[in-house]
């Protein structure tokens, strides 16, 4: 993926972490949005690659 469709990824992967967290705390249902947000790398938005390895 190029660098701007990567960045619109992991933004929406955010916003769907960001629902899982809010849904949970409001004694809401918030599975879904944790694997929508593990799906597009969500989890991955805690580790940065600080060298740019492996990135093309």
């Amino acid at each position: 993926m190029t660098k701007p469709q990567t960045n619109v990824v992991r933004l929406l992967a955010g916003v769907f972490l960001g629902l899982a967290i809010y849904r949970f705390l409001a004694g809401e249902p918030w599975v879904v949005w944790v694997i929508l947000s593990f799906l597009f790398g969500g989890l991955g938005l805690f580790r940065r690659n600080q060298n740019g390895a492996g990135e093309q």
